[in-house]
């Protein structure tokens, strides 16, 4: 069975490179209190380059700080959006995290 697209249908190193870069994400910001900046920016692309990969992390993210009390999130999506994400996969990501049940 294929499965069904969200944001994007992604590869299977896609799906990956999502899970690598926003764990790397989650921990240059929140663990290491880094900031938005090139040198964070180069970190993640050393993960990954593919701006699908960084639309499908944003979507994720502006979809919690929509649904609320998740807007300590922003840097996260400053920091997908400064990577390269793409806003169109973004915004169909975000869609469809936001018409799915809680949690996301």
């Amino acid at each position: 069975m294929k499965r069904t697209p969200f944001g994007a249908e992604l590869s299977r190193e896609q799906r990956m490179a999502v899970a690598a870069v926003t764990g790397h994400a989650e921990r240059l910001l929140s663990g290491l209190g880094r900031p938005v900046d090139e040198h964070a920016v180069a970190e993640l692309h050393a993960i990954a380059t593919d701006p699908v990969v960084y639309g499908i992390a944003l979507g994720n993210v502006l979809a919690a700080i929509e649904r609320g009390g998740w807007d300590h999130l922003q840097p996260m999506a400053d920091l997908y959006r400064a990577a390269g994400a793409d806003a169109e996969v973004a915004d169909r990501q975000r869609a469809w995290r936001l018409s799915r049940p809680w949690p996301i």
